[in-house]
């Protein structure tokens, strides 16, 4: 069973708490107001980064599905997509002048 980690919320409010928000923390850090408010739906290891050490904690303590114990990104290995998965035939496009797309 892989940890849960910080609710989203938990970590904004974490910041709230400390008298800042992402946006004034991604501008002190010279980034977007947008790019920090990211980190916290997509694993980007240079903007947690900065969430994490402004909040005194590590990348795997707030995001464990995304990093490991030292800090490494997980990598996920992907499934066969649905279209490779499929065993039905598939059907070739016409386009509206009848002929193959």
């Amino acid at each position: 069973m892989i940890p849960q980690g910080w609710h989203r919320a938990d970590v904004v409010a974490a910041i709230h708490k400390r008298n800042t928000s992402l946006a004034e923390l991604a501008r002190n850090n010279g980034l977007a107001d947008a790019t920090l408010r990211a980190a916290l739906s997509y694993p980007r290891k240079p903007s947690n980064e900065i969430i994490a050490d402004f909040l005194g904690k590590n990348l795997h303590e707030l995001w464990p599905h995304w990093f490991d114990s030292e800090g490494n990104l997980i990598v996920k290995t992907r499934t066969r997509s649905a279209a490779q998965r499929s065993t039905q035939k598939r059907t070739a496009k016409l386009s509206p002048t009848g002929g193959r797309v």
